[in-house]
């Protein structure tokens, strides 16, 4: 079933999904899920409610607009990484001027970085922001690296332990995204 837009026009969630049918990787499946649901939730919210800063966040008290900017920054780090990674560079994580983990100062930075005036723009970032990732994995599925260990340095944490890009790819998408959803889902104005 597509879901339309007042304007005739496709929904994008349904784009998404006519070119998930062509994905083979089981973590694309795993992360267009977790993407779906939380997209979903965010839509049926009163518009008036997404911008409410009543959700207990990180860096503190953040609204639901808040929490899918927080999604969007991420999404974009991973995919400078990747980026760079093909570029037979070691990013400089996590990047846009932090040189540590600060999680506090990231997620302040992504509030202000990824905030818009209305969900429709903020809702075009993050689904081209997830079809990138989902192109991502599919390209490396496909070329067998998606879950091999030492092919991305940049894959290698501080301590030495090496990470296949399909765990970066999980902890960067699926996971904060069924976070988000459970975040939103006991929302008081949901």
């Amino acid at each position: 079933m597509n879901i339309k837009h007042p304007n005739n026009a496709l929904h994008p969630l349904s784009l998404l999904k006519q070119r998930l049918m062509n994905y083979q990787s089981p973590l694309s499946r795993e992360v267009f899920q977790a993407y779906s649901h939380l997209s979903t939730i965010v839509e049926q919210m009163d518009k008036t409610h997404r911008n409410i800063e009543n959700i207990e966040g990180t860096g503190g008290i953040v609204s639901v607009a808040d929490i899918i900017a927080y999604q969007i920054g991420w999404g974009r780090f991973l995919l400078r990484w990747y980026q760079d990674g093909l570029n037979g560079k070691i990013p400089l994580m996590p990047g846009e001027g932090f040189s540590s983990w600060d999680y506090k100062a990231i997620a302040r930075y992504f509030y202000q970085q990824y905030h818009y005036d209305g969900y429709s723009g903020q809702a075009k970032v993050f689904e081209q922001t997830v079809r990138e990732i989902l192109d991502v994995v599919e390209n490396e599925f496909q070329s067998g690296n998606l879950d091999r260990l030492g092919v991305w340095q940049w894959c290698t944490l501080k301590s030495g332990k090496e990470w296949p890009l399909s765990k970066w790819v999980r902890v960067n998408t699926s996971a904060p995204y069924k976070r988000a959803y459970a975040l939103i889902k006991r929302h008081p104005n949901n």
